[in-house]
């Protein structure tokens, strides 16, 4: 926090390995965090200018947000209040058909943000006797997709600002699903394989759009909703320089 706004910088720490994957699992996460930023913002009165990459002497300076006061919308609002609701639910959803026009109301958001929006057939996918959701593509099954839908979100150039702008994107659509009701839950390390990464991208995008991220939807089972994960605390993500 500065003066001038919120920086947003990559930790480059966090990082659970050292392949392409892992790294692209950082860049999600960042503009995630980035989104997150801009509708809590929004939502208390401050309208969000963001520029990525304002430094390009400095690659891991990932955005800048400048501030200007401007009323809330009740689009902000109702994503705001969505954050603490938001629960990465990896149980088996519940058969039941999604809310007529959801798919297509997730469509529009992600083509706005400038990403490419595809459903991934059942065919090719599954969940592994632990739980875990496979890709299958071109090996055995490991077992038959549960009940949710699979989505998976690409960008045109794969590049960071493009991955950057995927999390920003996988933030926006997880936050609308659970305003919506549903259950969701993003997912990156299927797309490490790259043979299975490409194959995908072949099916869904006719090979014109590298993927980034799937998330499942569906309805949450009968219960109470899985436990909020630890966050870290804003003492270890953000500096104070005002």
């Amino acid at each position: 926090m500065t003066a001038r706004g919120v920086d947003l910088f990559a930790d480059w720490d966090r990082r659970l390995g050292d392949g392409d994957g892992h790294r692209r699992d950082v860049l999600l996460s960042c503009g995630a965090v980035l989104h997150h930023c801009a509708v809590v913002l929004a939502a208390g009165g401050w309208a969000p200018r963001v520029r990525r990459f304002p430094d390009r002497g400095d690659t891991d300076h990932l955005a800048l947000v400048e501030v200007i006061e401007a009323p809330a919308r009740a689009a902000d609002l109702e994503l705001a209040a969505a954050i603490g609701d938001r629960r990465a639910d990896r149980r088996p959803y519940r058969a039941q058909p999604l809310p007529v026009g959801s798919m297509e109301m997730l469509h529009v958001r992600a083509e706005r943000a400038g990403l490419r929006f595809g459903v991934v057939p059942r065919a090719h996918w599954g969940r592994s006797p632990e739980g875990d959701v496979v890709l299958q593509y071109g090996r055995t099954g490991d077992a038959p997709a549960d009940d949710a839908v699979l989505v998976v979100l690409g960008t045109d150039v794969d590049d960071d600002r493009m991955r950057v702008r995927a999390g920003e994107a996988m933030s926006d659509i997880l936050l609308a699903a659970t305003a919506m009701g549903l259950a969701s839950c993003p997912l990156t390390t299927p797309l490490h394989d790259a043979r299975d990464r490409l194959s995908l991208a072949c099916e869904v995008f006719d090979g014109e759009a590298y993927p980034q991220v799937l998330i499942r939807l569906g309805w949450a089972p009968d219960g109470d909703p899985p436990p909020a994960l630890g966050r870290r605390s804003a003492q270890e993500t953000t500096v104070w320089a005002v």
